[in-house]
């Protein structure tokens, strides 16, 4: 009598800081990652090395295999990957790494080269994928099924030619069922490459009367796409007339954008 195959199934369990799209430095004991991201500009066929450490954090033996993907993000900022290859943004067919599979004993750590190679010629969009580092062990109490650890970093890669826009389409103050008001802003990335920006913003008074000040961590918008920012305001407004002042500072320039609206506490 010939037996069917037992089936595996596998359980992919990746750790990630998704606001900012920068992945843990550690995966629930599996394995130490620096750095999180690499942004590289290159001139067409241009050629970059660099390396990623890699340390096993956990107290057996573990193998890892590199694996690159690529990713997006979708409405709900949500992480998305796919097999390398899959998308018109992928680093497939650019990267090289070695090692590709290796083992490491309780607190070493291993660094992986990789080598990226600019086109020569063709769309000069960024490309950008993920170097996870896996490592597969059996899932407790279910026969069959695999469970896979993914602990890695980003990587960028946009050329000389690259064309970066990004625009303020709109700001907006509403108030929330609990009355309190939050401030809405429409933004658009129309260029090729990936941007990163702070937002800092004050609410005066009528009378210039400063009631509240912050600036957001770092966010992240993709090439090519829109996004609602919400900025609650936790502060108590009592009635009266307010204005909102934005500046908007981008990672690795001296560009800002400022606005300032009106709104009104009834």
């Amino acid at each position: 009598m010939i037996r069917p195959a037992q089936r595996q199934v596998f359980i992919f369990l990746t750790v990630l800081f998704l606001c900012n799209l920068l992945f843990a430095p550690s995966a629930l004991g599996v394995a130490r990652v620096e750095p999180s991201k690499f942004l590289f500009t290159l001139q067409p066929g241009a050629r970059v090395t660099d390396a990623i450490k890699v340390t096993n954090t956990q107290e057996t033996e573990v193998e890892f295999t590199a694996v690159i993907y690529d990713w997006s993000i979708d409405s709900e900022g949500r992480l998305i990957t796919f097999r390398a290859g899959e998308r018109a943004d992928t680093l497939d067919g650019l990267i090289k790494f070695n090692p590709r599979r290796f083992k490491l004993a309780p607190g070493q750590s291993q660094y992986v080269r990789f080598t990226l190679t600019a086109p020569k010629s063709g769309d000069w969009s960024e490309r950008r994928g993920i170097i996870f580092f896996e490592e597969s062990r059996p899932a407790p109490d279910t026969v069959g099924s695999m469970m896979v650890f993914q602990v890695g970093t980003t990587v960028y890669l946009a050329f000389t030619e690259t064309v970066y826009s990004f625009r303020l389409l709109g700001v907006k103050v509403e108030p929330t069922p609990q009355g309190q008001p939050t401030a809405l802003l429409g933004l658009a990335n129309e260029g090729q490459a990936h941007i990163r920006y702070q937002v800092a913003y004050q609410i005066t008074g009528e009378d210039g009367t400063p009631y509240a000040e912050n600036t957001t961590g770092e966010q992240l918008i993709l090439p090519d796409s829109r996004t609602l920012l919400t900025l609650p305001i936790s502060v108590e407004l009592p009635a009266g007339n307010y204005r909102l002042s934005l500046k908007l500072s981008f990672t690795g320039t001296t560009e800002t954008i400022s606005s300032e609206v009106p709104f009104t506490i009834p």
